[in-house]
């Protein structure tokens, strides 16, 4: 393509972009983890761990060595929660990729290209005169519609 997107479109852009990623993401892991198990396995888990911290903290022997003994069994209930979300990261990883970097084409210029403009200045982030780079804008935006939209959509783990 020729030409560069201006500062306002190319903001809209990416912002509107990162906000279909999101619900793209928060739709796949919807249908490929299982909410329920893993927020049980979660709070199950989650017990066991404060009930772990407490037998060490008050250095009842016994029950920590009790509780150790059931440690691998939480272990792997912690990695069947892990293997859930990690089935959604690998569907969605390949078309983020590939949406990005059609986006720094689209824009033109690439990754580095300015596309927003920030009044706060940010170190490493924002330019001197303000502007901030695609990868930038494009991972601020993402991070911040992500949280919302799982909130929203109830793929939080924590909802």
């Amino acid at each position: 393509m020729t030409g560069h997107i201006p500062i306002p479109e190319s903001t809209l852009l990416v912002t509107v972009t990162a906000i279909c990623l999101a619900i793209f993401s928060n739709i796949a892991v919807r249908l490929l983890v299982d909410l329920k198990k893993e927020r049980r396995i979660r709070k199950e888990v989650g017990a066991f761990d404060k009930e772990l911290r407490e037998a060490t903290a008050k250095k009842d022997k016994a029950k920590e060595e009790k509780l150790k003994k059931l440690k691998p069994q939480y272990d792997k209930m912690r990695l069947s929660m892990s293997t859930g979300r990690l089935k959604a990261t690998v569907v969605t990883y390949i078309p983020f990729l590939a949406v990005y970097y059609l986006m720094a084409d689209v824009v033109v210029g690439g990754i580095s290209t300015q596309v927003a403009m920030s009044p706060i200045p940010i170190p490493y982030l924002v330019a001197a005169n303000g502007g901030m780079a695609l990868f930038w804008w494009y991972s601020l935006s993402s991070f911040s519609f992500s949280f919302v939209l799982q909130k929203l959509l109830g793929t939080s783990i924590t909802t």
